[in-house]
């Protein structure tokens, strides 16, 4: 039916295979993540690629057409995704936004652009300072670094212990060995 270009068998077919279109393009758009590739176009492109499949397959190859299939689906995405990541692209798919969040916590981009007082020293010292806080906490353990949000956040170690479930020794233990960390920490980069 294919051979005879029938628009149904082609729906078939496409109907078939789009759970395994759909399973490509959702591994290469995770590995492309963040790069300006949209999902969507990856599974436009596995659905060429599969009808360039579809048209240029040979019973005679010896091959079983779901592996040819999938070889011609990967490489249309590949393309499509060498395309798009040239280096004149590169601009457009790794800037960031004015309005996203630059790893402070509700800190964008905008607000050391635009918000800043009289002093751009003072604000990108400050920022600067801010970030380190911020940072600090992936030097810690787990409950350390849980203690520590808890504490930056005005719980006593009291209301610490009964959050976490752990004793109130633990929680004093872990505030004694955040903040001699956090001097060890801050010589770096003062």
């Amino acid at each position: 039916m294919i051979s005879e270009k029938n628009e149904d068998a082609y729906s078939i077919m496409i109907d078939k295979y789009q759970p395994l279109i759909s399973k490509y393009a959702e591994q290469y758009y995770q590995k492309y993540d963040n790069r300006g590739i949209e999902k969507e176009e990856l599974i436009q492109e596995g659905i060429l690629g599969l009808i360039n499949a579809i048209n240029t397959y040979k019973i005679q190859d010896n091959c079983i057409f779901y592996t040819f299939a999938s070889l011609v689906i990967k490489r249309e995405m590949e393309r499509y995704l060498k395309k798009n990541m040239r280096n004149k692209q590169l601009i457009l798919t790794t800037a960031t936004s004015f309005t996203e969040s630059i790893g402070i916590e509700d800190l964008v981009l905008e607000d050391t652009l635009y918000n800043i007082s009289d002093n751009v020293e003072t604000a990108i010292y400050d920022n600067y300072y801010e970030m380190l806080l911020y940072n600090f906490k992936y030097e810690l353990s787990p409950l350390q670094s849980q203690v520590y949000e808890l504490r930056l956040n005005n719980f006593s170690n009291k209301e610490i212990s009964i959050l976490l479930d752990i004793n109130y020794k633990s929680v004093d233990n872990s505030i004694r060995l955040v903040k001699d960390k956090f001097k060890i920490y801050m010589q770096r980069y003062v």
